[in-house]
C-alpha cells in the first residue's frame, strides 16, 4: 500500500475506532471483566498508549536517520498506562482521552509525513526492549499495526459492553 492509501486507512480506522467507543456507556467506563487487562474506558487508555509508543519510535527513526535505534520509552511508560487502562475513564477523561487521541494520531500522521515518500517502506534496526534483538521496522509497518490495532479493539469494545450489559442484569 503506498503512503497516502495507508494513511487514508489508518485514518478510517481511527473513526472506526471513534465511533466504537462512542458506544461506550459512561457507566461502563470502569467496566473490567474478570481476567481482563483493559476495562471498557481503558481500551482508550491503551490506544493511547499505542500510539504513543509508535509515535516515538518512528520520530526516533527520523532523529536517527534509519540507523539502529534502541527503545524509545520513558522508564515507566508502559507500566503507568497498563495501570490506567485497567482503571478505565471517567465521564470527564473520556472527553479528554480522545482529544489526546486525536493530537497522537496527528503527530504519527506529521512523522509519516515528515519522510520522503520514498522512506515510506524503508527498514530501520529498532531495539524495542532493553536486551531484544532489533526488530526491522518501517513507517509502513507501523502504521499497519496501529490501523489493525485500532479495528482490534471495535470489536472487543462492543463484546465488553455486552458482558457489561449481561453482569449489570445479573446483579439486579
Amino acid at each position: 500500500m503506498d503512503r497516502d492509501a495507508a494513511l487514508a486507512d489508518f485514518d478510517a480506522a481511527r473513526k472506526e475506532w471513534e465511533d466504537a467507543f462512542a458506544r461506550v456507556p459512561d457507566s461502563a467506563l470502569a467496566y473490567l471483566k474478570p481476567g481482563d487487562d483493559y476495562a471498557l474506558g481503558g481500551l482508550q487508555v491503551h490506544v493511547n498508549w499505542v500510539l504513543a509508543h509508535y509515535r516515538r519510535v518512528l520520530e526516533g527513526i527520523l532523529r536517527a536517520r534509519f540507523e539502529q535505534i534502541g527503545p524509545q520509552d520513558p522508564t515507566g511508560a508502559e507500566a503507568h498506562a497498563l495501570d490506567g487502562a485497567r482503571r478505565g475513564l471517567t465521564p470527564p477523561q473520556r472527553r479528554k482521552s480522545l482529544e489526546e487521541m486525536a493530537d497522537l494520531h496527528a503527530a504519527v500522521r506529521t512523522a509519516v509525513r515528515q519522510m520522503p515518500a520514498a522512506d515510506f517502506k524503508r527498514k530501520a534496526q529498532v531495539v524495542y526492549a532493553e536486551g531484544e534483538d532489533p526488530y526491522p521496522t518501517c513507517a509502513e509497518d507501523i502504521v499497519g499495526w496501529l490501523r489493525e490495532h485500532y479495528r482490534e479493539h471495535v470489536e472487543q469494545s462492543g463484546d465488553l459492553i455486552e458482558e457489561w450489559r449481561s453482569s449489570a442484569k445479573a446483579a439486579d
